[in-house]
């Protein structure tokens, strides 16, 4: 029954049913402990993995070193050696003295002033060494020690007389020449003429009878 004296009317703020719920206050219902959980796991992970790639970067690590780029290097080419740098032996040849040229005055040997081109030849008394042919036919020679050019007679004297011998130990593009016959007389000049001599540990006498000799 209906108790006439009480009000009837629902309240406003209540929602009537099996266990009634007030819904006038929010719901303050809280994580379940498992799903914690797999957050927290999760925050750590990111973490750990950010950490790890920072670690890796360029201001951590460099990475592998990558080669230096070797720059191509020319070819070494040998240059050709000079004209006046050959070797001495048989051929054409300009002979060069200090202050001008082996060359012919008459039939002696003189220093001149313009290039005289002598056929060098293997030596008459010896293919190890060279005899000197001038244009005219005829070969240097020593006689009574001055240097003078005949004609060959073939005989061992003149042969021995007209071959001469280069030192050993030259530089390049110059000679010493011994007499084959006088093995210790160097082709010598004495002022403008040509004579075998010995000899001296001098400065001036080196220079006299060094040749610069150079390959026509």
């Amino acid at each position: 029954m209906i108790d006439p004296g009480r009000d009837h009317r629902r309240p406003t703020s209540t929602v009537y049913g099996r266990g009634g719920v007030d819904v006038s206050k929010p719901s303050r219902r809280g994580l379940h402990p498992a799903v914690i959980t797999l957050v927290a796991v999760a925050a750590i992970v990111v973490v750990v993995a950010g950490g790890f790639w920072l670690g890796r970067s360029p201001t951590g690590d460099p990475g592998p070193a990558v080669p230096a780029a070797i720059a191509p290097t020319s070819p070494v080419t040998e240059a050709a050696p000079s004209p006046t740098l050959e070797k001495f032996g048989a051929g054409f040849w300009t002979i060069g003295i200090d202050g001008g040229y082996l060359g012919v005055d008459g039939d002696f040997a003189a220093v001149v002033g313009d290039e005289a081109v002598f056929t060098v030849v293997e030596g008459l008394a010896d293919d190890d060494c060279f005899s000197f042919r001038a244009k005219n036919g005829k070969y240097l020679r020593h006689f009574d020690y001055r240097l003078r050019f005949d004609n060959t007679d073939g005989s061992d004297l003149f042969t021995a007389d007209a071959t001469f011998c280069a030192q050993d130990e030259q530089p390049a593009g110059t000679v010493r020449l011994s007499s084959k016959n006088y093995p210790d007389h160097l082709l010598h000049r004495r002022g403008t003429e040509f004579y075998i001599d010995e000899p001296s540990d001098t400065g001036e006498f080196t220079a006299d009878s060094t040749f610069t000799v150079r390959k026509s």
